[in-house]
């Protein structure tokens, strides 16, 4: 008996987590693929839909972010590389764009799973992702989100590269609420050019790298982040006010890089001081097709 191939659906969609770095150290190489970061951060149920639809009516590929036409270059780097004919790529964000909750990286690994599905291209998952990475590395938008999407959870970078190339782990954690106050953005492309910036960054994420493998639990994890949040020299003294706030009401806090923006957990009435407050959770799935 043979079985039947499955008809084309009219569109595919897939679902990618926010992601959320606490500290981290950038290497970068030649190949786009073993570019990338150490360090760790937290995957959110804030997420980005990403859905792909190709029809003979569709003659350009057109490129949709919250409704708008936009040129998106890191999904459209993708979806050239991917797209075996003109689609519409339409995504949805619910996180913030430009404050360092990957946005960017979600969009283009989004449509990379998605199209891998709308397409019957055979990749894996990994061989997916890659397209995404090497998207967000050409574009300097990013350096080691897509690789913690792919995953969820609280991901700890240890090797820098793209997904099946870098080397990541798990700390398990439960399914607790997140608050965040987001006062604007960081250019990351700016941040990662600096390279008087990045050394300080860069020395203070091995250091924070090495003593969260000493004990890697969430406690510690926002420790050095916190840590690593004055000695990388990349907080604004909005965002050490707003942490120390929260740690004078019990609560942990750090910075979120790159972005003007603070993650907590517990205090979250503290932060009320610093802008509208925000709750999330922690997202223990990756990239998926939805």
């Amino acid at each position: 008996m043979s079985l039947k191939k499955p008809a084309k659906p009219a569109e595919t969609r897939a679902w990618v987590p926010s992601h959320i770095t606490g500290f981290f150290a950038a290497h970068r190489r030649d190949d786009p693929l073993h570019s990338g970061s150490i360090g760790c951060g937290l995957c959110l149920s804030l997420g980005a839909t990403t859905i792909i639809e190709s029809a003979p009516k569709i003659r350009n590929t057109e490129i949709v972010l919250n409704g708008m036409v936009s040129d998106a270059p890191v999904s459209r780097f993708v979806v050239e590389k991917l797209a075996r004919g003109p689609v519409r790529a339409r995504t949805v964000l619910e996180m913030p764009f430009g404050a360092g909750f990957g946005a960017s990286g979600a969009g283009a690994l989004g449509c990379a799973y998605a199209l891998n599905a709308h397409f019957d291209l055979g990749l894996t998952a990994d061989q997916a992702a890659c397209f995404a990475h090497e998207a967000e590395v050409r574009n300097g938008t990013g350096l080691g989100d897509v690789i913690a999407q792919n995953t969820g959870g609280l991901v700890v970078r240890l090797m820098p590269g793209g997904p099946g190339i870098g080397r990541i782990d798990r700390i398990p954690v439960p399914l607790l609420p997140v608050d965040y106050v987001v006062r604007g953005p960081i250019s990351t492309k700016d941040v990662l050019s600096d390279q008087n910036a990045m050394s300080s960054v860069n020395k203070a994420g091995v250091v924070a790298l090495k003593e969260l493998l000493k004990r890697p639990t969430l406690q510690n994890f926002m420790q050095l982040s916190r840590a690593f949040t004055v000695q990388s020299g990349l907080a604004s003294d909005w965002a050490r006010d707003a942490i120390e706030a929260v740690e004078a009401a019990g609560g942990m806090a750090s910075m979120i890089m790159l972005g003007d923006a603070v993650f907590a957990f517990g205090g979250a009435e503290a932060l009320k001081g610093f802008g509208e407050v925000h709750t999330t959770t922690i997202s223990q799935r990756g990239a998926n097709l939805d």
